[in-house]
């Protein structure tokens, strides 16, 4: 199994909110797209009023915050993640939005009945799944006939691709996980559902500050086992620098939009 979905490792990547906080961090700084991903993938949701919408995997809830208005009139939203960390922190920060809830939902097991949502979201996690078509079974069945699905990941060929490159003389050896990503996802999404369309996110990363992609590199679980040192890390990404003092690093997201 990939190092990337065994469960304990990941439930250990995502047990507080620090490691993740540090990721985003790094595109939202640095991202060429101005627009910002979280807001590119709002762009393509088509919620209506009474919509009943449950988001799998929400992490920090960080998508919706400064969002709330997006939400149609007599909405629904129920947030969920399966780390008990991120759904005190969520809980937390939607306390006062009595049309968002928030609870601990693992997507193997959905505790929902058959029909129960106009949309269903997974952005970012679906490569984490340990038994991926189980997970979109669950996702398929508690949606209404001619409900939606939308499920942002990366591509092939980003910053997986790069930091392979980079760190393969350090003994890191990752490839992307591609358990589910831009290239494979249509094969995957349409044994479930009935349409499925894939949107790309044009971006690239321009790191200025060293440090903040260092702290990236070492905030990932696939560099708990290696003997890496910040300061030799450091040296090796700021000699990467262009002319222009930057670390130019491939970006590749985007998300699918499927129907029931």
């Amino acid at each position: 199994m990939n190092r990337m979905n065994r469960t304990e490792l990941v439930k250990e990547q995502y047990r507080s909110t620090d490691n993740l906080n540090i990721r985003i961090t790094l595109h939202e700084k640095y991202s060429t797209n101005r627009q910002g991903f979280g807001n590119w993938i709002l762009e393509q949701y088509r919620f209506f009023p009474g919509c009943r919408i449950l988001e799998l995997g929400c992490g920090t809830g960080d998508l919706w915050e400064s969002h709330t208005d997006l939400l149609p009139a007599s909405s629904e939203l129920i947030l969920s993640d399966f780390s008990q960390g991120m759904v005190t922190e969520v809980q937390k920060k939607f306390a006062a939005c009595p049309h968002i809830s928030c609870q601990k939902i693992d997507i193997a097991n959905i505790p929902f009945p058959n029909c129960s949502f106009d949309w269903v979201i997974a952005n970012m996690m679906l490569y984490h799944v340990p038994n991926l078509e189980g997970a979109l079974a669950e996702a398929a069945r508690v949606l209404k006939p001619g409900g939606h699905f939308a499920a942002a990941t990366y591509g092939e060929h980003g910053i997986a691709d790069y930091l392979e490159e980079h760190l393969h003389a350090y003994g890191f050896s990752q490839k992307v996980n591609n358990t589910f990503t831009l290239q494979n996802g249509n094969a995957l999404l349409s044994r479930r559902f009935r349409t499925v369309e894939r949107c790309v996110y044009p971006d690239a990363l321009e790191v200025t500050e060293t440090k903040d992609l260092v702290d990236y590199i070492l905030s990932m679980t696939s560099m708990t086992n290696l003997s890496l040192d910040r300061a030799a890390l450091f040296a090796y990404f700021e000699a990467q620098k262009n002319e222009c003092g930057v670390i130019r690093i491939p970006e590749e997201y985007g998300m699918f939009l499927c129907t029931l």
